[in-house]
């Protein structure tokens, strides 16, 4: 599916804006009850098997100036585009009590949105286009039916109900959970009060699962009011074993076991899905130090990516970290470099070095190979937005058939859908112990800046053309363990390269060496810019690379170093190269005939009778068979 947007044409009026509601399939929250201050769901339990008609939406955000109709007004379609019926996004969206400016601000974007069903037939592009141009819209954009992201310092204190993972038969299998560099070094939290997620929530949020799965049944998890479980469960089931099969003789071993799971369905039983309210109903009984995880991918310009590119969806994201609750999101399986992905209004928002980067405060998860040295699957999105790698393949964990199997196990799990639990339990372990032994959890930026501290954690074999984070080592991260609110954060950036030469090569192709920068915490290696484009023409690991594809004409190269923050160096001296108009360069193992013109090293020859492997600048003399043109 695309996630599509385009150029709008006409104006809203805050007139039309006033009467922008007409219908609202409204949000099914279910029964709520208040206790110790927390809201919680009652009669949660229930599994309803109500099977929605997915359909289209257009989605609006009004801008904060723009005037929002009152909640109780007469719903109204827009004159101008009579083919839609508007209504509240979220109506029965009620935040959580906080003194919090920032929290209240972050909960109140909810009252600008406004969503639509697409009608049959009707022309998508012209009715985006319409409702973009207006000043008084921020955004508006086609709402996607989301995918899976699969592809097929002291001490902390002595654990209190030791983790018995010797009698878990299948324990053995679960590379993703043993010591480092192999696996996250699940095992070695295991021992400390808290490492087995003991104190925590979490929140899966995607399609269905097997609840009562004989690994999972002891959680008696509730599936959270205004969602329904209806399917074959296979996917979420795989997740919820990664991180939440319970401590029992009979198969795998969670994670995070003794952390308490919940379910927030994307289908919805009003009707159709709605990633957004399955966050916010998360957000209703999740806490600070709690987690939330996005199972979940949106397909945008052809391509799969993390579900908050669409805007309801990032706005979500950010009042759930607001609450203190780490979202952690599936980066996709599109093979996108976020790096260089564009908005419909040419921005670029995952890139964190450009002036139009968005950060929702979500944790981003790409796909790391099982293998050791681990590396970027190929199917895994990629870019300096995202902050770590789980298993992208080979992950033993449950399965199902339907969401009421109760049995079931499979040994390849894979994608970052894979991925995003081995760092959800990573992070679920991290928050036990910090609350165990400190008596409160870490922020979702002091989270993500524990997973990006290099020195902690477990790189690729080739960290900067990956672009996936590391994957987290619980055992460097607990001997090295910070008091909450007090966690480094790393704002200098690394010296800048010296001494960049550039060396011409027989195809056209430019060798470059330089010297190497230093960092105060660690060096992820350096992006290669040309002619002051700020986007990064290449990546290296260590001090030398080569450039080619180069249009004919002039260039300026420089250099910068970055560190595991994005935080770039000053550029490198600047080295001037000069690209010859040549033809395609001489290949040894290429057959040539005669007439046939070829360059090296910026000379042109042209081939007297057949040749191969016969070097050019060697073989063309009078009796040889090359003969000289001239220069490119």
């Amino acid at each position: 599916m695309m996630h599509r947007y385009f150029r709008l044409k006409s104006t809203l009026s805050v007139a039309l804006v006033s009467s922008l509601l007409l219908s609202l399939n409204a949000w099914q929250t279910g029964a709520y009850a208040s206790e110790g201050g927390q809201t919680v769901p009652t009669n949660s339990s229930v599994t309803s098997t109500v099977s929605p008609a997915f359909y289209e939406e257009i989605v609006v955000k009004l801008r904060a100036q723009a005037p929002v109709p009152n909640k109780a007004g007469t719903l109204q379609s827009l004159s101008f585009v009579p083919e839609l019926s508007f209504g509240r996004s979220f109506s029965q969206f009620v935040p959580r009590p906080s003194a919090s400016f920032a929290t209240n601000e972050n909960a109140a974007v909810f009252e600008r949105y406004y969503s639509a069903k697409v009608p049959a037939g009707a022309d998508v592009q012209q009715l985006l286009q319409k409702l973009r141009s207006s000043s008084l819209v921020e955004d508006a954009y086609l709402s996607q039916k989301p995918g899976l992201p699969q592809q097929t310092a002291s001490a902390p204190l002595p654990n209190s109900t030791p983790v018995l993972s010797g009698d878990d038969p299948r324990y053995s299998l679960q590379g993703y959970a043993q010591s480092a560099p192999t696996g996250t070094n699940s095992t070695y939290a295991w021992q400390f009060e808290g490492g087995d997620g003991k104190g925590i929530k979490w929140a899966d949020v995607e399609w269905n699962w097997a609840l009562n799965h004989e690994d999972l049944a002891a959680h008696k998890m509730q599936l959270l009011p205004g969602s329904t479980n209806d399917g074959d469960g296979r996917h979420g089931t795989a997740v919820l074993g990664v991180v939440s099969a319970v401590d029992n003789t009979i198969g795998n071993i969670g994670m995070a076991s003794k952390a308490q799971p919940y379910a927030s369905s994307l289908v919805r039983v009003a009707g159709n899905w709605s990633t957004t309210e399955a966050i916010l109903s998360a957000t209703q009984v999740l806490s600070a130090g709690d987690v939330i995880l996005l199972e979940i991918q949106v397909g945008s310009n052809n391509a799969w990516m993390p579900i908050e590119v669409q805007t309801a969806e990032f706005d979500a994201i950010k009042y759930a970290t607001s609450l203190g609750i780490t979202v952690v999101a599936a980066a996709g399986n599109g093979n996108v470099d976020l790096d260089l992905y564009k908005t419909w209004d040419n921005k670029y928002t995952f890139n964190p070095n450009n002036p139009d980067f968005k950060d929702s405060g979500s944790i981003l998860v790409g796909a790391g190979s099982s293998t050791v040295p681990h590396h970027r699957l190929g199917f895994s999105n990629q870019g300096n937005r995202i902050d770590a790698y789980g298993y992208g393949e080979n992950v033993a964990t449950l399965d199902s058939t339907s969401v009421n199997s109760t049995t079931g196990y499979t040994d390849t799990f894979n994608g970052t859908s894979s991925a995003s639990p081995v760092v959800v339990g990573t992070i679920i372990q991290l928050q036990g112990i910090a609350k165990a032994k400190f008596g409160v959890p870490y922020t979702p930026a002091e989270i993500r800046r524990l997973l990006r501290w290099l020195p902690y954690n477990v790189p690729t074999s080739d960290p900067a053309s990956d672009r996936i984070g590391s994957l987290p080592n619980l055992q460097e991260i607990i001997t090295n363990l910070p008091t909450p609110g007090n966690v480094p954060n790393d704002t200098s950036a690394p010296t800048a390269p010296t001494n960049l030469v550039a060396t011409d090569t027989a195809n056209n192709a430019i060798d470059l060496t330089w010297n190497a920068s230093t960092d105060n915490v660690g060096l992820i290696g350096y992006d290669v810019y040309v002619d002051n484009d700020p986007i990064t023409k290449l990546r290296a690991r260590n001090t030398s690379a080569s450039i080619s594809g180069l249009t004919p004409g002039s260039h300026t190269i420089t250099a910068k170093a970055r560190d595991g923050f994005n935080n770039l160096s000053a550029a490198s001296n600047s080295v001037t190269v000069q690209i010859l108009n040549c033809p395609a360069p001489w290949n040894a193992s290429t057959a040539y005939s005669v007439g046939d013109i070829v360059a090296y090293y910026g000379v042109k020859y042209q081939a007297k009778w057949w040749t191969q492997n016969e070097r050019p600048d060697l073989k063309s003399g009078p009796n040889d068979v090359w003969t000289v043109v001239g220069p490119c």
